[in-house]
C-alpha cells in the first residue's frame, strides 16, 4: 500500500476545507470584536495567528485571558484610554482624547482605561476560542494521518 492509498487526497481536501472555514470564522469574529472595542479584550491574535495550528495555541491562550478579564489591554494606558469601539471614532472622538489627556496629566487614568466592560465581546471571544480549538484539532488530525502514511511506507507495512 503506497502513500497515496494511505493518505488520500480527499482527506487533505476535507481537512483543508474545515481549516479554511475555521480560519474565516476566526477572522470574522476578530473583526466583529474589534468593531465593538479596538483596545480592550483583544490583541488581534485572531488576525495574525490564523496562519497555522501552532499559532492556534496563541489564540487559545489570549482568548482565555480575555474571557477572564474583558478589560485587559496590552497597549498602555494612553492608547487603552483613547481606543474604544469603532462607533466612538465616528462620533465625538476629540472629546475622548481630551478626557484621556486630562486624566493622564492628573495621573488618574485608571477609571478611563476601560470605562465600560465590553460584555458584547464575550460571546465572540468564546466562539473564537472554539474555532482555535477546532483549528488545533484539525491540524493534529492532519499530522497524525500524515505520520501514519509515512511510517506505513517507511516500515513497509501493507
Amino acid at each position: 500500500m503506497g502513500f497515496a492509498e494511505r493518505f488520500p487526497r480527499w482527506i487533505t481536501g476535507i481537512l483543508g476545507v474545515v481549516q479554511l472555514a475555521i480560519t474565516a470564522a476566526i477572522i470574522g469574529l476578530e473583526l466583529r470584536s474589534a468593531y465593538i472595542d479596538l483596545a480592550h479584550g483583544t490583541i488581534w491574535a485572531g488576525l495574525w495567528c490564523v496562519l497555522s495550528g501552532a499559532l492556534a495555541c496563541v489564540i487559545i491562550y489570549f482568548d482565555q485571558v480575555f474571557i477572564n478579564d474583558l478589560c485587559k489591554c496590552y497597549l498602555g494606558d494612553q492608547i487603552c484610554c483613547a481606543l474604544r469601539g469603532i462607533p466612538s471614532l465616528q462620533s465625538n472622538y476629540s472629546a475622548i482624547l481630551d478626557e484621556c489627556a486630562l486624566a493622564i496629566t492628573h495621573n488618574n487614568s485608571a477609571s478611563l482605561v476601560c470605562p465600560s466592560v465590553p460584555y458584547d465581546k464575550l460571546g465572540l471571544i468564546k466562539a473564537q476560542l472554539g474555532c482555535a480549538v477546532g483549528m488545533l484539532i484539525t491540524c493534529g488530525i492532519y499530522v497524525m494521518l500524515f505520520l501514519f502514511a509515512c511510517f506505513g511506507i517507511c516500515f513497509g507495512h501493507d
